[in-house]
């Protein structure tokens, strides 16, 4: 007599084999009603191997054929115009041709044509291979589902099927083929730049460092955020539009005087000229000097193209690298604070002043960030002596040391009105500052300590 306890064990047994037997049936099933049953369109095809692409539109009214080569490894529309195209959109287009596949054939009656779209077809795509053969798709209305296409390949009897992907990249015009950007600079390669506007005209160069330096005015850091936002700014902007295929009549579009000039020089010494003339509506004219086209450019970048000294310059009152910074002796509200970096541990602090506190460990971030975050909202280059005055007698004192015992004297002083001013002692500038940042730095030892020392 079989027990309970292995009667049940064995009912589970059986359950979960018949469990186990459905799943693989059905998994089996799956697999047969799924198998892929297309067939390409075109074998042997590869993307690599197509070499030029013409798009026609044979009803009446059609727009001009499109037709686009490719030329030392670049596609370059030549029909109706000859100007760049946009790679990644054409080369997409090519993936899609080379890798059509056909889901299921049709009649290709007379009648069956008209009602698929295809008596006149809505959009002819001729592609030609390395080698000169050449193949056709006569391109109609999408099926019932929107995911196929109906299409007559190389003028076969037969309607063929192929995704719908087709039908939207056939129904492109020239300017959604057409390369859009602006000026072809890689902000990253970008070595220098020039910037002339109505505020005057601003030229910067990268540092050994790859920091920004003003080369006009002399003498004066940018700010690598800044600049970096202006410079992809440009890079990434597209035309809003097509104004005219030749630079003819330039005064007309405000070009022959243009009011904003930019100019970019990358790695290899290659100079990329943007200029931009008169208001056209909500936008711009422009034109990239080495392209005959003028186009319309958005009012964002015309406003990044505005950009004064005093916003791409650097505003931080305290210019050191703070990984290089061991010692900090601060003067404020609370008395002398003096704090050295732990040799053991970069990111800890010991204080040695006050007496209360000494020999505790502090925090980089509290440390250091108060003054390495101070950001003027002004820099006054040539201070009058006004301005000068709130500094002979500072609210907070600062000096921070480097590694190779090189000091900067920071002074902030008291408040005046909303504002601060505060000067370090590596140049003449005043910065002028929100009364808020002399709150972040005038603090207090105990909010320093983070406990005993170790």
């Amino acid at each position: 007599m079989i027990k309970k306890p292995a009667l049940i064990l064995v009912v589970c047994a059986l359950i979960l084999a018949g469990v186990v037997y459905y799943l693989q049936k059905r998994s089996a099933k799956e697999s047969t009603v799924t198998k892929d049953t297309t067939k390409p369109a075109f074998s042997s095809v590869q993307p690599a191997d197509i070499d030029s692409v013409t798009i026609s539109h044979p009803a009446p009214g059609g727009a001009p054929a499109i037709t686009i080569d490719k030329k030392n490894g670049a596609w370059q529309i030549v029909q109706p115009v000859e100007t760049e195209a946009d790679d990644p959109t054409i080369s997409g287009f090519v993936d899609e041709l080379a890798e059509a596949r056909v889901d299921q054939t049709e009649s290709g009656a007379p009648d069956r044509r008209q009602a698929y779209g295809l008596d006149p077809p809505q959009a002819t795509v001729t592609f030609q291979l390395k080698g000169g053969a050449k193949h056709t798709i006569d391109v109609g209305n999408k099926d019932f589902s929107g995911t196929d296409v109906y299409t007559v390949i190389d003028g076969g009897q037969s309607v063929s099927l192929l995704p719908s992907v087709l039908a939207t990249d056939a129904a492109k015009s020239l300017d959604d083929l057409r390369d859009r950007a602006v000026l072809h600079i890689d902000s990253s390669d970008v070595s220098s730049f020039t910037l002339q506007n109505p505020s005057g005209q601003l030229s910067a160069a990268r540092d050994k460092q790859n920091n920004w330096q003003f080369t006009k005015p002399a003498g004066i850091a940018a700010d690598n955020d800044s600049v970096s936002q202006l410079l992809s700014g440009v890079a990434n902007a597209k035309m809003a539009g097509v104004v005219s295929e030749k630079a003819d009549d330039l005064g007309r579009y405000g070009l022959a005087k243009p009011a904003l000039t930019f100019t970019a020089v990358n790695g290899q010494g290659g100079k990329f000229t943007l200029v931009v003339g008169k208001k056209d509506g909500a936008g711009y004219d422009a034109r990239d000097v080495a392209r005959p086209t003028i186009f319309r450019i958005d009012s964002d970048l015309y406003t990044k193209l505005s950009d004064k000294l005093t916003d791409l310059r650097d505003k931080r009152v305290v210019r050191l690298d703070p990984s290089g910074i061991d010692k900090l002796q601060v003067h404020n509200a609370s008395g002398e604070i003096d704090l050295t970096r732990k040799k053991d541990d970069a990111d800890q602090w010991t204080i040695d002043a006050p007496a209360a506190q000494k020999g505790k460990t502090a925090e980089t971030w509290k440390v250091l960030d108060p003054f390495t975050n101070l950001h003027a909202d002004e820099i006054i280059d040539h201070p009058a002596a006004a301005q000068l005055a709130p500094l002979r007698q500072p609210a907070i004192t600062a000096v921070l040391t480097d590694k190779d015992g090189k000091q900067l004297t920071v002074r902030i002083s008291k408040a005046s009105g909303d504002f601060v001013y505060a000067q370090a002692s590596d140049g003449p500038a005043v910065y002028k500052l929100k009364k808020a940042a002399l709150d972040t730095v005038n603090y207090k030892p105990a909010d320093l300590a983070a406990g005993p020392s170790s």
